[in-house]
């Protein structure tokens, strides 16, 4: 069995998802998810829900499981593992960690952000299968999805502001990606293909309106109810070519969409403040990162 401790938002809960995904495949067995997290808040962490449910993907719950007791047990094992029964894995470095995908034991505990495609590449059409809707999230859904769909040329563009400029911790490790990015992403996609239709994805749409220059048929994306994001996710996944910010959720939205031709534009630099942490395996190598 394969054990996923899942954390934060929907952007590392799927990346969190894919790793365990890819690994239960490669070990032909099943995947459990320990979701121990969300039954409290944290003050250093933007309370997010759970939000795995709401697409196709198969796993199990590990706390309505006695196989919990299992993997609490390893605590008193040094590393917490015991090849070739148990094997806990804790994310020792941001950048893609080869002995993780191949690692192989009767239960494997994987805890952490496993943040680059390099964990489930190899199951790639699977995880985009898996994470397809299982519900229609937003009473708005579905007009926007037409709308995209007969769309000659949707662009997404995702501008992230709310806890990057106001969260006392993401602020200074992310930070709002700045306005110059977004213009030369905007004019590097101009470049590049005509005719195009933006799709603003942003938690500030009115900040947005007033600091970017934006053409007039540009659609502001506004997806109401508690899956929301879940529906901007899709949607974006749904556009031709993406903009994305310096945030797993966009990442997602844009790594969703399986055409080989896309263009995704984002931001070189992704954290304000990890000096300790090398990006070099965060975005796909056909991205273009300015």
């Amino acid at each position: 069995m394969i054990i996923s401790r899942i954390t934060s938002g929907l952007g590392n809960q799927l990346f969190q998802y894919a790793a365990g995904r890819d690994l239960a495949l490669k070990n032909k067995t099943s995947l459990y998810l320990d979701l121990s997290y969300y039954l409290y808040e944290y003050s250093t962490d933007t309370v997010r829900p759970f939000k795995l449910d709401h697409f196709s993907v198969p796993y199990r719950v590990l706390q309505k499981s006695p196989l919990e007791y299992l993997s609490k047990a390893t605590k008193l094992l040094p590393n917490r593992s015991l090849p070739p029964l148990l094997l806990f894995l804790k994310e020792k470095q941001f950048h893609f960690d080869d002995t993780v995908v191949e690692a192989s034991a009767c239960c494997i505990t994987l805890d952490g952000f496993w943040q680059s495609e390099a964990y489930f590449r190899d199951n790639a059409d699977t995880i985009r299968r898996d994470l397809t809707l299982s519900n229609i999230p937003s009473p708005e859904f579905a007009h926007y999805k037409q709308q995209i769909n007969n769309t000659p040329t949707p662009v997404s563009i995702h501008v992230r502001r709310g806890d990057y400029v106001n969260h006392p911790e993401f602020s200074k490790t992310f930070g709002f990606i700045g306005l110059a990015y977004y213009e030369q992403a905007l004019s590097q996609l101009n470049e590049l293909h005509k005719n195009i239709q933006l799709y603003v994805f942003s938690d500030d749409h009115e900040w947005v309106h007033q600091n970017l220059s934006l053409p007039d048929n540009t659609v502001f994306v506004q997806n109401s109810g508690s899956n929301a994001d879940i529906a901007d996710l899709v949607l974006m996944s749904q556009c031709q070519h993406h903009i994305i910010a310096n945030s797993s959720f966009s990442w997602w939205g844009a790594w969703l969409n399986p055409n080989p031709d896309k263009l995704v534009i984002t931001p070189r630099q992704w954290y304000k403040q990890q000096p300790t942490w090398n990006t070099k395996d965060l975005l796909p190598s056909t991205w273009l990162a300015l």
